[in-house]
């Protein structure tokens, strides 16, 4: 029996595309929007991990919280970060939601970081960010049926139409406009070692489901995915 396909709160770490300080520099600064329009030839391509978790600064560079979450849209679009303020580890937050094109990205030599351009004390008198509910989705159908959260999809195994798990989502990739573009599906090895990974098209991920469970799957098999291309996240997507 296929396990159940819950809500979770992903524990992912960055992957190395944002090279966030700690404290960011002390010294003149650049800044550009997460969805800056583009032309063709200069497409930025972003990856979610870079931005899930990532923390978030005002513009005098004071840490006002994190990214706990991303919303998609029923067309695959990235409309609100859901922003974390205050507590301890977790413990006491509260999360607020923000329009995903209000989040910047603010870069000096060589390190990039998520600007608001809000205080801590704004985000915290905001009404608290509460997940719309959706219904259990029909057998075979598309991921496009609503809201959904980043964290419904990150880290979670995918199977094939034989209920087989074939790998597991490991990361999606955004075009300039924050649509979600691409899922990178991890297959092969042992514990996350040895992986290879692959890029297929968002809208081809599909949920089934059986008394209330829900789980990822592709119209693939585990054997299509080995012999795919593997996806070089480094190379084919930019740095933030």
């Amino acid at each position: 029996m296929v396990k159940g396909f819950f809500l979770f709160a992903s524990v992912l770490a960055l992957t190395g595309g944002l090279a966030v300080a700690q404290t960011p520099p002390t010294q003149v600064q650049s800044e550009r929007p997460m969805a800056a329009p583009t032309s063709p030839s200069s497409m930025m391509r972003l990856l979610a991990s870079d931005i899930y978790k990532a923390d978030v600064y005002d513009n005098s560079e004071n840490e006002i919280g994190d990214v706990t979450d991303l919303v998609i849209n029923s067309s695959g679009n990235i409309t609100t970060a859901v922003i974390g303020v205050g507590g301890f580890l977790g413990v006491g937050q509260k999360d607020i939601a923000v329009p995903f094109k209000d989040l910047k990205i603010s870069s000096r030599n060589g390190k990039e970081w998520l600007a608001l351009n809000w205080t801590k004390e704004e985000l915290r008198s905001m009404p608290a960010y509460e997940p719309t509910g959706r219904s259990i989705a029909t057998s075979g159908s598309s991921l496009s049926t609503a809201n959904w959260l980043a964290s419904d999809i990150y880290e979670r195994n995918v199977y094939d139409n034989s209920e087989n798990k074939i790998g597991e989502v490991t990361d999606l990739v955004l075009d300039n406009e924050g649509n979600v573009m691409t899922a990178v599906i991890g297959v092969g090895g042992v514990l996350g070692g040895g992986h290879k990974h692959v890029a297929v098209p968002f809208k081809e991920l599909k949920i089934s489901s059986r008394d209330g469970n829900e789980w990822l799957v592709l119209n693939r098999t585990k054997d299509d995915l080995k012999n795919a291309p593997a996806f070089d996240k480094k190379s084919q997507t930019n740095k933030m």
